[in-house]
C-alpha cells in the first residue's frame, strides 16, 4: 500500500536519481500538489494511503518532473513577494533574488506620494503586482513584447487583486514623449546568448527565449534601456535594473556614463550578492 511517507521516499530518490536538485524539497511540493494538502499535513499523516487516482497523478507528475519540466510548470503557480502567481512556459519563473528589485524601487519612492511606475519586460507581472500590492495609490504600468506573457500578467493582477495596466510593446516604445514616470524597473534579459545552452534543462527547454537572451554579451536590452529611459523619467526619477552577478560592474559603469544618470546604488539579494543597479536621472 502506498502512503504518504513511503510515496515521499520513493519520490525523492527518483528525482535524486535524475538529477533534479533538492530533490526532497520537489517531492513534498509534487504530492501537497496531488493531495492538495498543507506541507504539515504530509508529516501529520504518514500512514495516510493514496488512492488509486492519487497515486497514478504522482506517477505522472513525477514522471515529468524527472525529465526536467520545472517543478513550477506542473503545479501551475508560485510564490513572489509572498503573494501567488500563476507561471507557464511562455513567463520566466518569478526568483527569489529578484525580490532586492522591488526592494530597492520601494526604498527609493518611499517618500513620493502616488508614484507613477513602469515595469519593462514584465513576464508573469511579478515585479508590477508586487509594486501595486505596496503602493496601491500609485500609477503601476506593465509593458511586454509577448502576448502570452502579457495574458499571464492579465490572470496575476487578478488573482492578486491589484491595479496594473498593461501594456503590448518593446520597452518604452509604446510611450509618447510626454509620457514620465518615477521609477522604470525591468529584470531584462542577461543570459550571453552562446551560454543559453549550458543552463539547467528546466530554464534552458522550458523557459522562454525572449525573457533569458541578453544578446552576444549579455547586456544588449540593459545597453537599450540605458539609452532610451532618460526620456521618460521625470528629474530626480529612478531607473532600476536587475543584473546578472557577474554584470554589476559593467552596469554601474555603463549608468555612470550615460548623460542622463547621476547617484549610482547598488543593491544586494539575500545570499549577499549585488544584484540590482540604481540610478538616479539627472
Amino acid at each position: 500500500m502506498e502512503t504518504v511517507s513511503r510515496v515521499l521516499h520513493w519520490a525523492s530518490e527518483q528525482l535524486s536519481q535524475a538529477g533534479v536538485e533538492n530533490p526532497s524539497v520537489d517531492a513534498e511540493r509534487l504530492v501537497q500538489h496531488v493531495l492538495g494538502a498543507p506541507r504539515l499535513d504530509l508529516y501529520l499523516n504518514p500512514d495516510r494511503p493514496l488512492t488509486p487516482s492519487e497515486s497514478a497523478r504522482l506517477r505522472d507528475a513525477l514522471r515529468q518532473r524527472c525529465s526536467r519540466i520545472p517543478l513550477q510548470h506542473l503545479t501551475g503557480e508560485t510564490e513572489f513577494w509572498s503573494l501567488p502567481f500563476f507561471v507557464n512556459d511562455a513567463v520566466l519563473i518569478p526568483r527569489p533574488e529578484t525580490e532586492s528589485l522591488v526592494e530597492a524601487v520601494l526604498a527609493q519612492l518611499r517618500d513620493i506620494p502616488h508614484p507613477r511606475i513602469v515595469d519593462i519586460g514584465t513576464g508573469s507581472g511579478c515585479i508590477a503586482v508586487s509594486l501595486a500590492h505596496e503602493r496601491p495609490e500609485g500609477l503601476v504600468v506593465a509593458t511586454d513584447l509577448s502576448p502570452a506573457a502579457l495574458r499571464v500578467a492579465r490572470a496575476n493582477v487578478l488573482r492578486n487583486k491589484v491595479h496594473v495596466r498593461l501594456v503590448a510593446g518593446d520597452l518604452i516604445e509604446p510611450f509618447g514623449p510626454s509620457v514620465q514616470f518615477d521609477a522604470i524597473v525591468s529584470n531584462p534579459p542577461y543570459i550571453r546568448r552562446e551560454g543559453i545552452e549550458t543552463l539547467q534543462p528546466e530554464v534552458r527547454d522550458h523557459e522562454p527565449r525572449l525573457a533569458l537572451d541578453g544578446g552576444e554579451d549579455g547586456f544588449s536590452v540593459h545597453r537599450r534601456l540605458v539609452a532610451c529611459a532618460g526620456r521618460h523619467l521625470r528629474p530626480g526619477g529612478w531607473l532600476a535594473l536587475e543584473v546578472g552577478w557577474w554584470q554589476i560592474g559593467a552596469v554601474v559603469k555603463m549608468l555612470r556614463g550615460s548623460e542622463d544618470f547621476e547617484t549610482v546604488t547598488r543593491y544586494k539579494d539575500l545570499t549577499g550578492i549585488e544584484r540590482v543597479a540604481v540610478a538616479r536621472r539627472r
